[in-house]
This record gives C-alpha cells, structure tokens and sequence, in this order.
C-alpha cells in the first residue's frame, strides 16, 4: 500500500482535529499518510496549516464508488471520520472490503454498528481484515473500562457491570445532525439490531433514573452505542469477562433538576423528529464543520466509572480525561490506529468486525496512559 494511514473526511470538525494531530506523531510513529474527502481545496489548506508532517491529498466522494476504491486502495489502514456514518459509511467499509484495507471510525450510531457486524463480519474474517467501529469517546473509554474491571473479578462467578459518565462537554454540528438522523430512523423503525444472547446466570440490571452511592449522582440510563460494544466484547472474550456477565451505562447528573432538564428535551425530540419540519428547524441551527472552540474544548472533561460485582468481591476503573468528543477522541482514535499498525507488523493483528477490546487489546492501555489519559 502507498500510505500507511488514509484519513477520511478530515476536513470535518473532528477529522481537522484528528490531522493535526497525526501530523505531529508522524516522527515519533513512522507511518506515511494522507488526508482524503470531497473538497480538495478544502483538504490542500488543512495541509498546509498542519504542523509537522505534511501529508498528501485524496479526492474522494461516498457517491463515487470509484473514487472510494481509488482512496482504499492505496491505504493500509483506512481511518474514517465522514459521518452521519448511517448515510455515508456502509460504501466506505464495502471499499475497503474489496481493496483488503484494514479499517476504523468513530461512530457512535448503534444501528450502523449492527448494520457493520452483521453484513461484513465474515467477509472481514476471510479476507484477513480487521474492521473496527468506535474508536473514538464511543466507545473506547466504556468498553475498556468494563474489560479492565471484569479482569479484575472471580472468573468463575456471574458479574454485575456498571458504567457511569460524567462530562461537562458540548458537541459539534455533525454530531448533533448524526444524533437527529439517528433518532428518525429510530422513530421510524429502520435500524439495524444484533441480539446478544443473554447468560442465564447473568445478573438483571433494572435500568432505570435513580440516585447512585456509588457515583454520588443520580443515574439516567444511556440508550447509546457503548452497551452494544461493551455487551459484544463480553459474548466474545468470555475467557476474560466471564461467562454470566450483565453489564448497564448511565449518565451521571449531579441534581434532580438536571435530570429533568436533560431527559426533557431528549424526550420531547424523539416524540417530534419524526416530522420534517421539526427536523428541519432543528438541522438549521448548526453548520457542518463547526463545533466548539478551542477554549470550551479546554475546559471540558469526562470521567468513566465501571463498578463491578462478583458475589463479595468488588472492583472499580475509572477512565478520565480531557475534551471527549473531539481533543480526546481524536487522540484515542490515532492511537488506536496505530496500536493496528503494531498487530499488523507484528503479525498479532485478529480479524472480522471486531470491538476495540477485541482488536487492540491491552497494547492500547499503554498507549492511552503515556498520552495523558488517566486509566486507573
């Protein structure tokens, strides 16, 4: 392959982030690189602005298919930021299945990760591909810390996971249009599911809003992606988590108020998306490409907790860090493309569509911790 790492629609908001901060890492890793999307004048000022090495350009469009084989095909690792990946990532990975392009992204749409599993899983796995969803705050920090705690625990007895989100962050304009676009499918009954069978010794979670000792903050449960991730790592690595594990997420509030004033809103969206012209109203307030500044950005932080349960023994992680959505998820992102290009070299690398637990496992861990993520 000409390039070791292509970077798919960098020059997005996050993807922008993302290339910066490949560019600095690129003596200290040693790969060669590109940036790829729909404009190129666009993608030509990134690189010009970019500090460090300065990578080449792609002209790439999802509705050219041969445009996307032109840009896989000369990847050894296909990093993707184009979202809403619902719209735009289905011919991307089927790209990378016919040019065998390893490939990452940083969805957090379930049905588009169901939809990934289920229809390129076995494709993966016979062409020697490693395919991997969520590399990004969705769902690395979740599915880690749940991995680590389980480790932590009896292997012989039924396990009870808890993971609990705390952040002060906001969100950029693609993520906000994702989540809209997400919710009408939803509302509209076209998603894509992948039913996990559940342990019959496995421990029932009552998912539900209450008051939590164990993060002193109320609870509200989280119909995102991270469950689908951290539940399909467990089905598939039950030497590791166990074989009777259940396994919730929560997003912390630190006052009833505050609960209601985020489940409010959440709930009045999904009861209204399905109308044009509400989703209309709502998709005008936010311009693609932008997102918060690089001062808010500084400010924000998010902290994991997973607790977990085993009988009497009892274990907890936390994962802590920055900006989630874009400073930290940039930087998780690159890491865990090269933590790829390690297995690659060192012929460790497991194949099909996997979770990033299953793909980069504990290598990632150190990667993490020595760029400043707290995994403790």
């Amino acid at each position: 392959m000409r390039f070791d790492i292509v970077l798919f629609g960098a020059s997005g908001f996050t993807g922008r982030i993302t290339a910066h901060y490949l560019a600095v890492h690129t003596a200290t890793e040693g790969f060669s690189w590109a940036i790829a999307g729909r404009d190129k004048d666009k993608l030509q000022q990134l690189a010009d602005s970019l500090l460090g090495s300065k990578p080449e350009v792609l002209v790439a469009d999802v509705n050219d298919a041969a445009s996307l084989t032109e840009m896989t095909s000369q990847a050894t690792v296909l990093m993707n930021a184009a979202g809403p990946f619902n719209l735009y990532g289905r011919s991307v990975i089927e790209s990378c299945i016919q040019t065998g392009t390893h490939y990452t992204d940083i969805t957090g749409e379930p049905s588009f990760v169901a939809d990934t599993y289920l229809a390129f899983h076995d494709k993966a796995v016979n062409k020697k591909l490693c395919i991997v969803n969520c590399c990004g705050f969705d769902s690395i920090p979740a599915d880690y810390a749940a991995w680590l705690t389980a480790k932590k625990l009896p292997a012989d007895r039924p396990k009870m996971l808890k993971a609990y989100i705390r952040t002060n962050a906001t969100f950029s304009a693609g993520t906000f249009i994702t989540a809209v676009q997400a919710l009408h499918m939803e509302a509209k009954g076209k998603t894509s599911k992948v039913r996990i069978k559940r342990h019959p010794d496995a421990p029932r979670q009552k998912l539900r809003i209450h008051y939590s000792k164990d993060i002193n903050g109320w609870a509200i449960p989280m119909p995102v992606v991270d469950p689908h991730i951290v539940r399909r790592s467990i089905s598939r690595l039950p030497a590791e988590y166990g074989e009777a594990v259940s396994y919730a997420q929560y997003f912390v509030r630190s006052s009833l108020w505050k609960v209601i004033t985020t489940v409010g809103p959440i709930a009045a969206a999904m009861a209204l998306v399905r109308f044009k012209t509400f989703r209309n109203r709502l998709l005008s307030r936010f311009k693609p490409g932008t997102g918060p500044s690089e001062e808010r950005r500084a400010k924000s932080r998010f902290e994991v907790i997973c607790t977990g349960k085993a009988g009497d023994k009892e274990a907890r992680t936390i994962i802590s860090g920055g900006d989630p959505g874009y400073n930290e998820t940039s930087k998780i992102f690159s890491q865990a493309a090269f933590t790829l290009l390690d297995r690659l070299k060192n012929q460790t690398l497991p194949f099909g569509v996997l979770t990033p637990v299953e793909a980069f496992g504990s290598i990632l861990v150190d990667r993490l911790r020595r760029e400043g993520i707290n995994i403790d």
